[in-house]
């Protein structure tokens, strides 16, 4: 089952009034892995559905992973503690944290609470 984080500079997510946009996150030198991509479409081979302006994360095995900026704080959705690792090597470097829907944080360590 699937878990949804968000990279957000406010204390809690829901309420980020300045959120970290696609603009942003394309003008940095990405991590290995990552691509800013302008039409981002995801598709498990039945459904297509259109993302707009989106970053994609690749992981070791090729399954990607989705950073979206469909308004507030950009998420995505991860499966384990392991998936929002990338992702808060990303946010440190927008001077932002990875924090998962009930206000816990995720660091390049693992979950915080």
């Amino acid at each position: 089952m699937a878990y949804e984080a968000h990279i957000t500079r406010a204390e809690f997510w829901v309420y980020d009034k300045d959120p970290v946009t696609f603009e942003e996150v394309a003008a940095l030198d990405l991590p290995d892995g990552f691509e800013a991509v302008e039409n981002g479409m995801f598709s498990d081979g039945g459904v297509s559905i259109s993302l707009g302006k989106c970053v994609t994360y690749t992981k070791a095995d090729g399954v990607k992973m989705f950073l979206t900026f469909t308004g507030g704080a950009p998420s995505f959705k991860m499966r384990s503690e392991e998936d929002a690792k990338p992702f808060a090597k990303l946010a440190e470097m927008l001077g932002a944290k990875v924090q998962g829907d009930e206000g816990e944080y995720y660091t390049e360590n693992g979950c915080e609470p």
